[in-house]
């Protein structure tokens, strides 16, 4: 096989796009996504993108960077009829040796399904970003026993200031107000007798309609947690779709647990468990 490695040029895009589409499972494989990565990378910093070049044709590509002081990679894609025969390692060469030129000692990247071939090339998990999904379809789901739950209001909101730090709680109210109009019935609050218990904001998939994230949960004591999101699973059930989806850490809400509670790894096309992938360089 006649390959050579060159860098990626504008009139590369199209071809990009194209093996986008039919190498990656996740969202990048979407064509608008993709393409406009892409482009803006070419407009931006063009010094670390490379294709891999076949007869004459584009077969592989990989987005890089070299900032700081270390080298990341974005994305890596091999079309379908050249993957099994290196394409992909000496793309990852051309980042690692564009990072040593520019001294740099540590390439790093994210993978939610590729992590077996950057371990195959000298890369090792360092941390790992859980997700977790749970399929509502054939199974029973109960709103939770001991806590009174309705939607969340405006003027919910500063009840639940009072337990919150000031950096929660903007994170909470931008998760809030981010799904305002969108997906008002998945903002639930929780009490516990009269006393406000904690929140929960969950959001729609925009590739998966099906699936509802929680964005944010909020609790008065750790122990409320799974009640909280109790009713978000039921909330979710009762409009009918199909998973509920959690990246973990969440305060008080235990991996273990949730796993022998049916909860699953997730690895839909857009929401999986991300690897933080790490190299370095000699």
């Amino acid at each position: 096989m006649n390959l050579r490695i060159r860098q990626m040029r504008p009139s590369d895009v199209v071809a990009v796009v194209r093996i986008a589409n039919q190498a990656f499972l996740e969202t990048a494989r979407l064509g608008w996504l993709m393409g406009r990565r892409a482009v803006d990378r070419l407009v931006e910093d063009r010094e670390c993108l490379f294709v891999a070049e076949a007869g004459g044709e584009v077969v592989g590509f990989v987005v890089g960077g070299c900032s700081g002081d270390r080298a990341t990679i974005g994305w890596i894609a091999v079309h379908p009829e050249y993957q099994g025969r290196g394409v992909g390692g000496l793309l990852l060469k051309a980042v690692e040796d564009k990072a040593r030129r520019a001294g740099l000692k540590t390439v790093i990247t994210g993978t939610p399904f590729a992590r077996s071939f950057y371990e195959k090339y000298g890369y090792e998990c360092y941390r790992v970003e859980r997700a977790l999904l749970l399929e509502l379809i054939g199974r029973t789901v109960k709103p939770p026993k001991d806590m009174d739950v309705r939607p969340l209001l405006l003027d919910d909101l500063p009840a639940l200031a009072s337990f919150m730090g000031d950096e929660e709680y903007l994170r909470f109210l931008m998760a809030y107000f981010s799904v305002y109009d969108s997906d008002p019935d998945m903002c639930l609050i929780g009490f516990r007798g009269k006393d406000v218990a904690g929140a929960v904001v969950g959001k729609r998939n925009e590739v998966y309609p099906d699936l509802v994230t929680l964005e944010e949960l909020v609790v008065k004591d750790e122990s409320y947690a799974y009640d909280m999101l109790d009713a978000l699973t039921y909330a979710v059930s009762v409009k009918g779709y199909r998973w509920v989806g959690v990246r973990l850490p969440v305060r008080g809400l235990d991996e273990e647990e949730l796993l022998r509670s049916g909860w699953k790894d997730a690895k839909l096309p857009s929401f999986w468990t991300r690897y933080h992938i790490r190299k370095h360089l000699r």
